[in-house]
């Protein structure tokens, strides 16, 4: 491993520490996102969804996608902020806002899309945004080094299309970086919602929404993930690496700080013939 990158394995999670943290409110660290010495601060006991950068706002889930990507990035960077300084990475980012994007949106060969609706076909470009369909999208096949997504593919009603499109579109040897719900200890994914063959939106569960900077009313969660989405994508064709982090130093503490990293395989060098 570079030795700029952060340490993996990370060690288990530490609930005094994490109790401690959590009264002091506020603690000193360096942040994975910006890539400067920092004070993060502990708004609520949500560790996963809080404890944010003062310096760019990145809270604890986005430095935990930034430590795996930094980690596993040929060379090894300290930082997102060093990795958008790097030339000829071409990144796609579901996400065009917040933290992450903020820092690598100067990156030549970076892109980023929303989901704006069902009225729009991917690649369009509504008001400076542009949209795409996780399950539709609109890229040529093999162009992206990395693909990052936070929370995003539970949102999406057929994942897996979507998956197979990230599969796709990424390089040989490309890696697709992401944070999803899911329960560790469970076996088969938790359909909530699907897409019936008329096109109809069928609630399978009582509806959950998350947050959406898009959408007021919030994104409907479609799926919550379990170690069958391991067996999914590697029909896909993909390896997948799971990681269990806890680093306070990085502002990366309490118990659910699982990334995962989808990889598409090298081609295999051609044989000669004989």
């Amino acid at each position: 491993m570079n030795p700029r990158s952060p340490a993996f394995p990370l060690r288990r999670t530490d609930r005094k520490l994490d109790q401690l943290l959590f009264k002091a409110k506020r603690f000193p660290g360096f942040c994975l996102v910006c890539g400067r010495p920092t004070i993060f601060s502990v708004r609520d006991s949500n560790f996963r969804e809080s404890c944010y950068c003062r310096r760019c706002g990145a809270f604890n889930r986005q430095r935990q996608i930034a430590a795996v990507i930094c980690h596993g990035a040929s060379g090894g960077y300290r930082s997102l902020a060093q990795l958008a300084r790097a030339d000829g990475i071409a990144i796609y980012n579901t996400e065009s806002s917040r933290a992450i994007h903020e820092t690598l949106k100067g990156m030549t060969g970076y892109q980023a899309s929303e989901y704006l609706g069902p009225g729009y076909r991917s690649g369009d470009i509504v008001k400076g945004l542009m949209h795409q369909d996780l399950e539709h999208l609109s890229f040529a096949a093999d162009s992206f080094d990395l693909v990052i997504s936070g929370d995003v593919f539970e949102h999406v009603p057929r994942p897996y299309q979507g998956h197979a499109e990230i599969h796709r579109i990424l390089k040989p040897g490309g890696r697709h970086v992401f944070t999803v719900p899911f329960h560790q200890h469970e076996y088969q994914d938790d359909v909530r919602a699907e897409i019936d063959p008329a096109g109809e939106l069928k609630l399978l569960k009582d509806p959950i929404y998350h947050q959406d900077p898009v959408r007021p009313e919030g994104a409907l969660v479609y799926t919550i993930f379990t170690i069958e989405m391991l067996t999914k994508l590697d029909r896909l064709g993909f390896r997948t690496n799971l990681y269990h982090l806890y680093q306070p130093w990085y502002g990366i503490l309490g118990p659910n700080a699982i990334v995962f990293e989808a990889i598409k395989p090298e081609r295999p060098a051609p044989t000669s013939a004989r």
